[in-house]
């Protein structure tokens, strides 16, 4: 199948990006989405605070004071999904290795001890309500936390999805919460 010219948007130049298109359906496949979303310009609905967290992207696993963005609430707009695809293809397009993983993907990397080292992990379902699908095992929200602090000392950013704030801290304890509390830039809807 032959993909549309990726330069085509604007949004990737030649001259910056060549080895990223020649090798675009890798650096996609890698990220957990579809390439279009490398080339596509964020969506409208992302906000200025989402923007300034991205171009200080580099500076946030420096200096540690940031560990990542946790949305909080029902999205508004784009879906959590396509928000997340979205600011993953921007980060892939300035060269950070970045990737899409729901949480069953990364419990079974954690179990099996086969997670990548990566830059940026998007989460799109990181907590969910019971009746939105949702639920883990009291072991399971252990390793998350200890992924969450991980990430953290090493300066890895991590992107999460929270539907209900209040009801993380009920089910996934306080520790966590009070991770997301104190270390994420907090987007609510």
């Amino acid at each position: 199948m032959m993909l549309p010219d990726p330069y085509a948007s604007g949004v990737l130049q030649e001259e910056h990006h060549s080895r990223l298109v020649a090798d675009l359906e890798n650096y996609a496949r890698d990220a957990g989405i579809q390439p279009h979303w490398i080339w596509t310009p964020l969506p409208e609905t992302v906000s200025d605070a989402e923007v300034a967290y991205l171009k200080n992207f580099r500076r946030h696993a420096v200096d540690g004071q940031i560990a990542g963005i946790a949305y909080c609430g029902k999205p508004v707009g784009v879906a959590i999904e396509q928000r997340m695809a979205a600011l993953a293809g921007c980060l892939v397009r300035n060269f950070v290795r970045a990737r899409l993983m729901t949480v069953g993907q990364v419990l079974d990397h954690l179990a099996k001890g086969t997670l990548p080292d990566l830059s940026c992990l998007l989460i799109p379902n990181f907590f969910l309500r019971q009746d939105e699908g949702g639920h883990i095992a009291a072991w399971q929200v252990q390793s998350l936390f200890d992924l969450l602090m991980a990430r953290r000392v090493q300066g890895q950013q991590t992107i999460l999805y929270v539907s209900d704030s209040k009801l993380l801290g009920k089910e996934y304890g306080l520790a966590i919460s009070r991770l997301i509390d104190e270390a994420y830039l907090k987007i609510t809807n």
